[in-house]
């Protein structure tokens, strides 16, 4: 992974200073080879699509797609109808079944259809329900100065009861940033969305040295999206965008790969600059910073976490074993926040969570791993490294989300347990060295 990471020579804006670009940077710090490069490439996303007569951007792409071709989120799922009498084999969740058993009370059967037979036709009638929930819980606020409306949510058990539950789709982008803003706003080096907006068209018309590496990521980030199916137009010109003005904004980063689908997300939910604004405050909110800081040792950290809570399980020690260490399948889950990994419609449940509760620690993204791994349980306990490595790094097609996060839920709980009665266990073990080095030396001077 260290091979993909670049850091930008040049002295940036960075995240915990709110000077103006201008006073940082200048094209002259880059080697005018960058400088052309960067510019030439710009201006790919910039030109106008002359066969369709419009500018390059901020349009989706329906070009061969109907609506039937499209889900809820805006995915490209083009399928042949099953023949008429015969039912397709389900993957809803079917790999989740033994999970129920850890859930259950003892004295209740399992009833296997729950978790395979899961009918997304009833998710309207549900969501419906849990956005008047929602709208009770908002507190609208109105900036006097722009008029700008938004909202706020108050932390508390019902919220968090609730944002494991689910958010509303249509109260979610609210709601996300609610939650990112209110952590922002405790940090001491805050800097507040106004300036953010300020800076956003400065970094954009700047060359930056990750550009080649953005352009070539960018058309691989969710092409099956009808945003990013265009070249060079639409949301891949916004993704292109947002990343190049990142890279400039936290220098100390620059761009890494595994940022491209944490934009592309946030661009599905949000405008360019709200986006660019979103993907800073999970950064710098959420501990990703540390994550994709240079050489990784803050992943390095968290997959030490991670190797604790496995340690006692049979999974745990199926994996060291085979010596499978996390960095092996676990790179791509903490880095982009599960993309890839789980259906969208979970992922957005893990990150519904995470953006609530992820303040004190990466607690939410180990549970989303250890769910992970518990779903697989049966197949790796059995398996030699090749079929293990295999299982670890395929899509996981937990499409009931419910289920995924009521054991999610229950492994969050359990890591925090565990990590305060390790922290509480280490306090005790320094006083008593304290108390003990304090004796002796009383012995000391008596003696003397």
């Amino acid at each position: 992974m260290a091979a993909i990471l670049e850091v930008t020579s040049s002295p940036v804006h960075s995240a915990g200073n709110s000077t103006s670009l201008s006073e940082n940077t200048s094209t002259t710090t880059l080697p005018e080879g960058v400088v052309l490069a960067s510019q030439e490439i710009q201006a790919k996303y910039e030109r106008p699509n002359i066969n369709l007569g419009l500018l390059a951007g901020g349009t989706e792409n329906w070009e061969d797609v109907s609506a039937t071709d499209v889900d809820r989120y805006g995915f490209i799922i083009k399928q042949s109808p099953p023949p008429l009498g015969l039912r397709q084999p389900s993957t809803d969740g079917s790999s989740l079944l033994h999970l129920h058993f850890l859930l259950r009370p003892r004295n209740m059967k399992v009833r296997a259809p729950a978790i395979i037979d899961y009918s997304p036709q009833l998710e309207p009638r549900h969501e419906s329900m849990r956005e008047v929930k929602w709208r009770e819980m908002a507190v609208r606020r109105i900036n006097e100065k722009t008029g700008v409306v938004t909202y706020h949510f108050e932390k508390t058990l019902k919220l968090v009861e609730r944002t494991f539950k689910g958010i509303p789709d249509a109260w979610r982008a609210s709601a996300w940033r609610s939650f990112l803003t209110s952590s922002a706003r405790k940090k001491k080096n805050y800097v507040p969305d106004r300036d953010l907006e300020a800076l956003y068209p400065k970094y954009v018309a700047e060359p930056s040295p990750h550009d080649t590496q953005i352009d070539l990521d960018v058309p691989r980030t969710i092409s099956s999206h009808v945003m990013f199916s265009a070249r060079y137009r639409g949301g891949q010109r916004l993704l292109f965008r947002v990343l190049h003005a990142f890279s400039l904004h936290i220098s100390d980063l620059g761009y890494v790969q595994g940022m491209a689908p944490l934009a592309a997300n946030l661009l599905c939910y949000y405008d360019e600059i709200t986006c660019f604004i979103m993907l800073i405050r999970i950064f710098t909110t959420r501990h990703l910073e540390e994550l994709y800081a240079h050489g990784f040792i803050g992943l390095m950290d968290a997959f030490e976490d991670l190797r604790v809570a496995l340690h006692r399980r049979k999974i745990g020690q199926t994996l060291e074993a085979l010596k499978i260490e996390p960095t092996l399948y676990a790179t791509k889950w903490y880095l982009t926040l599960f993309s890839y990994t789980v259906p969208f419609s979970t992922q957005l449940r893990i990150w519904d969570v995470f953006f609530l509760l992820g303040d004190d620690g990466l607690a939410v993204i180990h549970a989303a791993a250890l769910t992970l791994l518990d779903s697989m349980r049966n197949t790796l306990v059995t398996a030699d490294f090749e079929t293990a490595m295999q299982q670890l790094n395929r899509f996981v097609d937990a499409k009931n989300p419910d289920l995924f996060m009521e054991v999610l839920e229950y492994e969050y709980n359990i890591f925090r347990s565990r990590k305060m009665q390790r922290a509480l266990s280490r306090k005790a073990s320094r006083a008593n060295a304290g108390l003990s080095s304090s004796s002796s030396s009383r012995r000391n001077e008596k003696k003397v």
